[in-house]
């Protein structure tokens, strides 16, 4: 049981919470925070996984196949759409694809790649009902450093991550295992499992509630439980035998104070460094009636250790006319993060997210009030029609099914009515995957929308249309995100689907959906009528290298049966290597080189950081011995090798991810003589429209600004991707430019950089001209140099000999990400005949979020204008290269921040920049 703590200051803050709820402020933070009903509860109950499998009963089926009644929020399809929220038209996936096996179904691997993700290990875990006594599943199962561990209703499963084989250390129904903390009822079992592997710990952590009833034809007519199970630290995640498991229960209906007489239905799992997060829907127990939803924040330090566990209870989640329904416990792997997060869709509107932090969720726990987050517009959704079925499939609601937040970004998905656009207009027809990207501030202020995105089939006529539903979504360390979830249709069988986006693609896109399976059987089992499905999805990232992706999701896998599919989503491989900086000499202990790597369709090197079982890795040919590697960026890594054994010549560089995917660049590194590597010498060839002269490309100077190196200017490239490299000079920064005319950047901008070597990717293979602009900053003024060459033409002979290019002009860079000056000292005299800008009154605050900017001429030929986050940024607005004076810049964030304003001016050649600050539009 579970004794109270600080009652009268628990009772207190239920009382303010009501109050303060009464005030309607649910669109933004409150400046206070509510603390909740604090309680300690019993030690643990401990099992070893040999003694629960010993059992008989574990490995049985269930004797009995409870249907546990659906639970719904009421009158949620009558809601009205939050004002606000735009009817924006989303981008449109591709046509969706089964990916073709070339091995069984248990190590199936898919002809790829599929851009974010490709598809690798499948395997069917689970078949119900008849291994799992349930309707539906709940989908749940997670990746740890070994092992897959399935968990849904009715039964819990081990596998071998890497063959896909059940492994039989766990093979039990959830009954029996949880049985020692159940409820004591005369009918009673466990519903609504929720799994977590803890990388911060090392643990697992599982989480279900009990459905005590007091008869059979009365299923869940008592106040029930949570339940949690927590693996011991000496198994490090690692599940055997021996592994000790630690049991608690949660009697939810009386934390903090009297009985409830609640039952809490659809619980989540949130887990960080310091809690465990716990949201559920409240309905009277013996009613049935929905009485609203909240949230059970346990303190995580309690549970690790055999307890007491720690509860501190927050009820009544919706108030002042809002709230979240279904609230989800939000995942965060930061071992620093400091507060905790409750989120799902809005009670009172479509439209509309609401949120919940709580702070100091380690010790005396405490939660803000309601704060609600606009996004386009939702709908509920449709049940789904598929072939071969004939009642249709329960779509739940537009419930949340999982968040997970990284790096201050909350990840979420749900499922939505939408129209052959992607709307969710009144004549929404199909159902849909959303999914939101928000930015998260800790402590205060409003979450905004970075991007949103719609999974959704465009075909006319819905008859032709594939359905998605009951997603989830989880990012890599890479930055990657990966996304799973069902699909049907009337033309299509239920299947398991995944789909992704890379860090780098636009806003709000996906790729097509890759189906995993390729069911094509019908699905009539007697579970009524719509048949249950769900209610859970699940992806998780690998703990092991922190870039491989999992997810597990629901089709029908034989007539009338359901199955848990498991897929394996690798990465995309380690960019090739395609250039050292320089060689390095024989009989050297320790040398540093850095490689430089050509990325295309998302690839990268990626190292995950200081804990992980897998790093980045890199082997060199010749007797080169690698004494470590450093990771730099996605196209950049740095080697420290020992030559003592090496021969002289041109050796291979390999560099292996941590999930073992590996790429070679072949003789790229020169081992002998020591130093820069050497740059070719052209020889001539003709250039068109006059006779050239034979020279070498020229040693670059010691002093001024840099000088493009490789590709020698005037050449023709070899491929689409092309790797440029410069010299230092003296220069303290760079800005590489590509485009498709004179001092454009349509092809690429690298923004201001201070390494000397980049790839573009993508560039034109027509066998045009390409102009590159190189822009140096030598004491805190700007040059630049402008090339050209020839794009790759694959059906022409290249040209076999480059020819330099004549002396580079001294010509702006077109544009630039960052701006070109670092701070605001190195801003020129207005002597200079810069622009300056004439409105808004610099200092000024916006008076909205679009903004006209206007300024003077000066004695400028041509201008840019950057608006940014931070000083010297762009990620708000870069206007390129202008010869306008006014400029008018939209979405302009409105929460009072300071948005940092560049104005550049191009007079006699050279450009100069002015620094302004504005205060953003609240």
């Amino acid at each position: 049981m579970l004794t109270s703590r600080f009652r009268i200051a628990g009772l207190c803050g239920l009382f303010f919470l009501c109050v303060g709820a009464g005030s309607g402020q649910i669109a933004g933070p409150a400046p206070e925070r509510i603390r909740g009903e604090e309680s300690v509860g019993d030690r643990a109950v401990e099992r070893r996984t040999a003694d629960i499998m010993a059992d008989p009963a574990a490995q049985a089926p269930r004797k009995n196949l409870y249907l546990k009644r659906e639970f719904e929020i009421p009158g949620r399809e009558s809601r009205p759409q939050d004002p606000a929220a735009r009817l924006d038209r989303p981008t449109a996936p591709g046509q969706a694809h089964t990916a073709l096996s070339t091995a069984s179904a248990s190590t199936s691997v898919s002809s790829g790649p599929f851009i974010a993700q490709t598809l690798g290990l499948t395997f069917d875990g689970v078949t119900g009902p008849t291994q799992t006594g349930a309707f539906p599943p709940d989908s749940m199962g997670a990746v740890g450093p070994s092992q897959f561990f399935i968990f849904v209703n009715g039964r819990l499963r081990t596998f071998n991550k890497t063959t896909g084989a059940a492994d039989g250390v766990i093979n039990a129904d959830p009954d029996v295992v949880f049985s020692q903390v159940m409820t004591n009822a005369p009918v009673n079992f466990t519903s609504d499992p929720q799994i977590r592997y803890d990388r911060l710990t090392k643990r697992w952590i599982l989480l279900i509630i009990d459905v005590p009833s007091s008869s059979s034809g009365s299923i869940g007519d008592m106040p029930n439980r949570v339940l949690i199970a927590v693996s011991d630290a000496a198994s490090a995640g690692v599940i055997t035998a021996n592994t000790v498991w630690s049991f608690y229960f949660i009697p939810q209906n009386t934390v903090g104070g009297a009985n409830t007489g609640e039952f809490l239905d659809y619980p989540s799992l949130g887990v960080d460094n310091n809690a465990l997060y716990i949201g559920g829907n409240m309905f009277g127990a013996t009613s049935g009636n929905f009485t609203g939803t909240s949230a059970f924040v346990v303190r995580k330090s309690s549970i690790l250790n055999g307890g007491p566990i720690v509860v501190t209870a927050f009820r009544g989640l919706i108030s002042g006319g809002d709230g979240p329904d279904s609230p989800r416990g939000v995942d965060n792997y930061d071992p620093a993060a400091t507060e905790g997060y409750i989120i799902g869709p809005s009670d009172s509107t479509f439209g509309r997210l609401v949120m919940r932090r709580i702070s100091d969720p380690g010790g005396t726990a405490a939660i803000s009030a309601n704060i609600a987050v606009t996004v386009n517009a939702t709908a509920l959704p449709i049940n789904v029609n598929a072939s071969g079925t004939f009642a249709p499939i329960d779509s739940l609601d537009d419930r949340l099914f999982a968040a997970h937040i990284r790096n201050g970004r909350l990840w979420t998905a749900h499922n939505i009515a939408v129209d052959a656009t992607g709307v969710a207009s009144p004549s929404r027809d199909r159902d849909a995957v959303r999914w939101y990207e928000l930015n998260v501030p800790v402590g205060s202020g409003t979450p905004t929308v970075v991007e949103s995105g719609t999974i959704f089939d465009s075909a006319t006529n819905v008859f032709s249309a594939r359905w998605y539903w009951i997603p989830s979504v989880v990012v890599s360390g890479q930055g990657h995100a990966a996304f799973g979830f069902s699909t049907a249709g009337a033309g299509f069988r239920i299947n398991a689907a995944t789909t992704g986006r890379l860090a780098t693609d636009a806003l709000g896109t996906v790729n097509a959906p890759t189906l995993f399976t390729d069911s094509i059987a019908s699905y009539n089992p007697g579970d009524g009528n719509p048949h249950r499905w769900g209610d859970y999805s699940f992806t998780s990232v690998d703990p092991s290298d922190d870039m491989t992706m999992w997810t597990i999701q629901e089709f029908c896998d034989g007539n009338n049966t359901y199955g848990l599919e498991v897929a394996k989503l690798l990465a995309p491989a380690p960019a090739t290597p395609s250039s050292a900086s320089s060689s390095v000499a024989t009989g050297l202990s320790s040398v540093s080189v850095t490689i430089t790597g050509t990325s295309s369709s998302g690839s990268g090197f990626f190292d995950p950081g200081t804990g992980f079982a897998k790093r980045i890795g890199a082997s060199v040919t010749g007797g080169v011995t690698v004494n470590s590697v450093t990771y730099v960026d996605s196209t950049h890594v740095t080697l420290d090798l020992n030559t003592s054994a090496a021969s002289a010549g041109s050796q291979n560089v390999t560099i292996t991810n941590p999930d073992g995917q590996s790429a070679t660049g072949t003789g790229i590194l020169t081992t002998g003589s020591g130093g820069p590597t050497p740059t070719p010498t052209p020889s001539p060839s003709p250039t068109p429209g006059r006779t050239a002269t034979p020279t070498p490309t020229p040693t670059p100077p010691p002093t001024g600004p840099s000088v493009m190196l490789t590709p020698p200017p005037g050449s023709t490239f070899t491929s689409s991707s092309v790797t440029f490299t410069w010299s230092a000079g003296t220069a303290t920064a760079n800005v590489l430019v590509v485009g498709n005319s004179l001092h454009g950047a349509d092809i690429y901008n690298s923004g201001i950089v201070t390494v000397r070597s980049k790839t573009v990717n993508n560039i034109p293979t027509d066998g045009r001209t390409i102009y590159v602009t190189l822009a140096s900053q030598v004491n805190g003024s700007w040059s630049t140099k402008d090339y050209t060459y020839k794009a790759f033409k694959p059906s022409a002979t290249p040209t076999p000999t480059p020819v330099p290019t004549a002396t580079p002009t001294a010509t702006p860079t077109p544009t630039a990400t960052p701006t070109p000056t670092p701070t605001p000292t190195v801003t020129p005299t207005p002597d200079n005949g810069a622009a300056v800008m004439l409105s808004p009154t610099p200092g000024s605050t916006f008076s909205s979020s679009s903004v006209t900017f206007t300024w003077s001429a000066g004695s400028a030929t041509s201008y840019f204008l950057f608006v940014g986050s931070s000083p010297h940024t762009a990620d708000i607005y870069n206007s390129g290269v202008v010869t306008v004076r006014s400029k008018t810049v939209n979405n302009i964030p409105t929460d009072g921040r300071t948005i940092y304003v560049t104005l550049g001016s191009r007079v006699n050649g050279s450009w100069f920049t002015k620094d302004y600050a504005y205060t953003a539009f609240k």
